[in-house]
């Protein structure tokens, strides 16, 4: 949970664009009390709503999805403005999020519970998949409407009621989002506020489950205090994740793909390459080319449909991608192109190209979440693979490469979430997505993503009442028996 931008009127918080400094507006924020309420209120709505039958439910997605492409272009515009991304890629966002909200209204009218196998031919057993109540929701800032309707869609489809917690960075453009949705009363809410806020929703016995995205930190903190009262949780947290680029691929290509893995959104992506692992026979040529794209990207007004790359979400951040080149060099590191600050107003930052560094130093410099791309020589596609799951994180690989033989031998080696064969980063919402080890517990999308906001409650049903052979009874003679 990031530092809460302070404001000088009482009760609002500041939010400032990264493009240029300007003051987008003083927005209120939650109080303590103001948790508690939202909660009641979420209390009372999931009542009502856990009552909906799945196709009813499934029209107002419907109806939502609708409505969200219907204001798509304004809140798109404001969506760049706050985070700095390039209008194309926030018209993405909201785009997908319409489609989410598309794809989970269908699965709610598909995906229920079953009928499990019988244990006796007098008996059947049903599994009953119900809501869980209240989910809260706390957003990150790289993409604050995909993954709220990573959340959202699937915890509605189930029947709970959710309140969300936006990034004090990117407080804009959901509530304008969620206020042409027309929900039912209480069945969504947004509590704008920093991290006590956020630690309030995650504290509160009314809250059933939380939903988090951001910083591996802050997950394992959000774990520990769920654990104190055994109730769910699901985060997905920090990534690291790595390229392999093999000989076997055409090289302008590759670095086509390798461009826009690590500068969409100008890496601030969970799933963004940060470890690049180069065939040591092609790692010459396809560095050269790599620095000469990146030389050609256009930093810029992301509201230019021109630009490539944007500023970065603030200058707090802009400061530690500064920090981690400065940790490179020392490291051993060569930058390459970039490595440095853009003078002037908004917090931009060169495309940054690094050779030099051992494969354990990359791992010690840690997440960059930023426009930087180390790039290391490796001598075997099992080198790669190595170098690949040999990290706290694993949340997703991107592989590069012809041979169908060795692109199979990654999809089942990679130990991560998600791979990539030869295109990086687009999501399917029909499957899942998380991570392995510190890269987060649970699933969000497809199937999985429902059934995590949802319990299985198992019904057995015998057919009459009538003496089971396991019974007490059963072990006298009925005269034995005292009635």
């Amino acid at each position: 949970m990031t530092a809460f931008p302070t404001s000088e009127i009482p009760g609002t918080a500041r939010a400032v664009s990264p493009i240029d400094g300007r003051l987008l507006a003083d927005v209120p924020t939650a109080s303590i009390h103001d948790v508690d309420t939202a909660v009641a209120t979420a209390r009372t709505a999931f009542e009502h709503w856990s009552e909906q039958t799945p196709f009813e439910r499934s029209t107002v997605l419907q109806e939502c999805a609708a409505r969200i492409r219907s204001v798509a272009g304004e809140v798109a515009r404001l969506l760049t403005l706050e985070s700095g991304k390039p209008l194309p890629e926030a018209e993405f966002e909201v785009a997908a999020a319409a489609e989410v909200f598309d794809y989970y209204a269908g699965l709610a009218r598909t995906r229920g519970g079953r009928l499990a196998p019988q244990m006796s031919r007098t008996s059947t057993s049903i599994v009953i998949k119900e809501p869980i109540g209240v989910v809260g929701a706390i957003l990150p800032w790289n993409y604050p409407l995909l993954l709220w309707s990573w959340k959202a869609a699937p915890a509605l489809a189930a029947g709970n009621a959710v309140i969300s917690k936006p990034s004090p960075e990117t407080m804009l453009s959901l509530p304008l989002l969620v206020e042409s949705l027309d929900l039912p009363a209480g069945v969504h809410q947004i509590l704008q506020g920093g991290a006590d806020i956020g630690e309030a929703l995650v504290r509160h016995r009314g809250v059933d489950k939380i939903a988090f995205t951001g910083s591996s930190a802050v997950g394992k903190k959000i774990m520990a205090l769920c654990a104190q009262d055994a109730r769910r949780c699901s985060v997905e947290m920090s990534g690291h994740d790595a390229m392999i680029v093999w000989d076997d691929v055409d090289l302008d290509l590759a670095v086509e793909a390798a461009l826009f893995a690590k500068f969409a959104n100008n890496g601030q992506v969970c799933t963004a390459s940060e470890r690049f692992f180069v065939r040591d026979t092609i790692i010459d040529e396809f560095t050269e080319r790599f620095a000469a794209r990146m030389a050609q990207l256009v930093i810029g007004d992301p509201l230019d449909p021109r630009t490539d790359v944007g500023p970065l979400v603030g200058e707090a951040h802009r400061q530690r991608v500064v920090d981690y080149c400065r940790r490179a060099r020392e490291a051993g590191g060569e930058i390459l192109v970039g490595g440095a600050s853009i003078d002037g107003p908004g917090a931009f930052f060169e495309p940054t190209l690094i050779r030099g560094l051992s494969h354990e130093a990359i791992n010690d410099l840690g997440e960059i979440f930023g426009p930087v791309a180390p790039v290391t020589p490796i001598s075997t596609f099992e080198e790669g693979i190595a170098f690949a799951n040999d990290n706290r994180f694993g949340l997703s690989c991107n592989v590069l490469v012809g041979d169908l033989g060795l692109a199979m031998k990654a999809s089942w080696a990679l130990k991560v979430g998600t791979v990539w064969i030869n295109n990086p980063l687009p999501d399917n919402y029909a499957a899942p997505f998380g991570g392995f080890r510190e890269a987060g517990i649970g699933r969000e999308l497809g199937e999985e993503g429902l059934d995590a906001y949802t319990e299985s409650k198992h019904v057995w049903i015998e057919h009459g009442l009538t003496e089971q052979p396991h019974w007490f009874s059963a072990r006298r003679a009925p005269n034995e028996i005292a009635h």
